[in-house]
């Protein structure tokens, strides 16, 4: 899988670069799967331009792909997402924006992902809640959005995702957007992981993650740097 987050489309054009390239290692990795962990735009008054240059990025990509909003692209009242269906892409393409989320399955793959994004980004949204495990012949794969908070830490933030929930998760991979840097959250032998953002201005180094669910060997993890490729 190639799970990304936090592109941050604005209306200057040459904020689709980390998307283009995304779309590229996912194309030149032929990977089974690419999972977007919200902020796929950076917020809902951007013009119908820049949401045609998602959509054509979108397009491009001949594997499926799992959208889900993010707490700058929230499905509120005034959401992108009221104007723009991101399906149009291509039957490949799904946007869960369902406030209390959706389980997306891919037989094929033995695979489902339990996917829920940000209606309202406030402290009393637990992004995890909700959850719960799907065929224990597919891989789980749950994907979010929030804040994560180490176990023993009190926080006031939004979006709260605490290192315990995570570990009762008992799936086999969790895909998280929000913080934009790589960042390994594993507990409770649930490999959890903040992807690092796909542009340049948004952390150290602009990057994807290549996961590999592999029966045998177990989940891997590769930080992929597009830096390179953002500059060529």
């Amino acid at each position: 899988m190639l799970h990304t987050s936090d592109v941050h489309l604005t209306d200057n054009p040459t904020s689709t670069g980390g998307l283009i390239r995304a779309v590229d290692v996912a194309l030149d990795r032929n990977v089974d799967l690419v999972l977007i962990a919200g902020d796929l735009f950076d917020h809902s008054r951007v013009g119908m331009a820049t949401v045609g240059r998602a959509i054509e990025q979108l397009e491009r990509l001949r594997q499926p792909a799992v959208v889900i909003p993010g707490n700058h692209d929230q499905v509120d009242e005034h959401s992108i997402y009221n104007q723009v269906d991101l399906e149009s892409a291509g039957a490949h393409v799904t946007f869960v924006g369902e406030p209390d989320g959706r389980r997306v399955v891919f037989d094929s793959l033995r695979l489902s992902v339990w996917a829920r994004g940000i209606e309202d980004h406030n402290p009393a949204h637990r992004p995890l809640d909700g959850y719960r495990p799907g065929h224990p012949s597919h891989w789980n794969v749950v994907l979010t959005h929030g804040h994560y908070v180490p176990g023993g830490e009190a926080s006031d933030r939004s979006s709260q995702i605490t290192e315990q929930e995570i570990g009762e998760l008992g799936c086999d991979y969790l895909a998280l957007g929000h913080w934009h840097r790589f960042l390994d959250v594993s507990a409770g032998g649930v490999p959890a992981f903040y992807c690092g953002a796909p542009s340049v201005s948004h952390g150290d180094f602009a990057s994807v993650s290549l996961v590999e669910l592999n029966a045998d060997k177990g989940v891997s993890v590769e930080r992929v740097d597009i830096t390179p490729l953002l500059r060529d």
